[in-house]
């Protein structure tokens, strides 16, 4: 956009600024986009599966049924924010019984909830966990305080497996990162068994069966094809080769387009033409990922020095950017304006 002649105008410059300013912006929102799919699809499950994983083989244990514990005999005290609503293990009620009454002993008043609460972090004290009525899971009063005290994670577990996958997150990892980090490292890894196990006969059997159900299901079947074809285009193993640059007599003779040569014709198409055909990827402007594939005769198209980047800043510019190296000696518009403008020069107007 050329600047207004005379004032400047408020809605040039607010042009000016949105064209400048929208790229970068578009580019960290688009980025953050994909941040934040890879976080929640990828990252995010294999997070969830590894605490998982971690809990039932190393807590389960931890995990105690209501009918397995047995109430609090009538020595044992309350205990703040739970009362008596606390129950205690068999295996250790005798050791229990013991502590309390050593400790009875040295305490003329009896056996405090201070006391009560020092044994609870042998994990000889266990609270409810979940939203039953009647609770049918217990948790170690230590590790419940752990989580609902100390870490207060959002949204708070609601059951016993959820809460030991939180303390899984925090006593097997350091920090977050560390977590995530395997997870990435672990789909990297699944990725590469992936297509070492799709590369034999026996993967590429069962994978083939399951394109051939998704190619039966209605509406999947169309969305599943085209998105087959773009990562098939992108991830191919034949190498497209873009590295030479041309320029093609199209869509008319006098106008030329800037393409990529691609290959040869097609091998009916050269036949009825009599001589060599080459095939060309012409991109559109200003969005070069859309275009159109065109046969020429080989001898009509002429090859530039340009690179790839270089032809794809002059489309999406519009030919606004030309490469250095390509800058015509006489500008084709004239000292000012379109051919057949009509334009004074300095030499006819200065006076003699």
């Amino acid at each position: 956009m050329s600047r207004p002649q005379g004032p400047a105008k408020p809605f040039y410059f607010f042009v000016r600024g949105l064209a400048i300013l929208l790229p970068p912006v578009l580019t960290l929102l688009i980025l953050i986009w994909i941040g934040s799919a890879l976080h929640d699809y990828v990252i995010r499950p294999i997070n969830w599966a590894l605490r998982y994983g971690i809990a039932q083989l190393k807590y389960a244990n931890e995990i105690h049924p209501r009918e397995s514990l047995l109430v609090p005999p009538p020595g044992l005290p309350s205990i703040p924010d739970w009362g008596r609503g606390y129950r205690i293990r068999p295996e250790l009620e005798q050791e229990l019984q013991s502590a309390l009454g050593a400790i009875a002993l040295q305490t003329p008043g009896g056996v405090s909830s201070e006391h009560l609460l020092e044994l609870s972090r042998q994990h000889q004290v266990c609270v409810p966990i979940g939203k039953e009525l009647v609770p049918t899971n217990y948790v170690p009063l230590d590790d419940y305080n752990l989580v609902f005290q100390h870490l207060r994670p959002t949204p708070p577990p609601t059951t016993a497996m959820g809460l030991y996958m939180e303390i899984a997150g925090v006593r097997e990892f350091r920090t977050q990162w560390h977590l995530s980090l395997l997870a990435v490292s672990l789909s990297l890894l699944g990725l590469y068994f992936v297509g070492r196990f799709l590369s034999v006969r026996l993967g590429r059997w069962f994978w083939g069966r399951f394109e051939w159900m998704l190619t039966r299901v209605p509406l999947v079947s169309n969305v599943y094809a085209t998105v087959k074809q773009l990562t098939d285009f992108v991830f191919t193993e034949r190498e497209v080769e873009f590295n030479r640059v041309v320029a093609v007599e199209y869509p008319r003779a006098g106008a030329w387009s800037l393409g990529f040569l691609t290959g040869d014709g097609l091998g009916p198409c050269v036949d009825l033409a009599g001589e060599p055909l080459v095939s060309v990827l012409v991109p559109a402007s200003p969005v070069p990922m859309s275009g159109f594939t065109v046969m020429v005769p080989r001898g009509s198209i002429i090859e530039l020095d340009l690179t790839v980047d270089q032809a794809l800043q002059y489309i999406v510019s519009c030919g606004v950017l030309l490469p250095p190296t390509m800058v015509p000696a006489e500008s084709a518009l004239g000292p000012r304006g379109l051919p057949g403008e009509v334009v004074s020069s300095p030499a006819a107007t200065r006076p003699r």
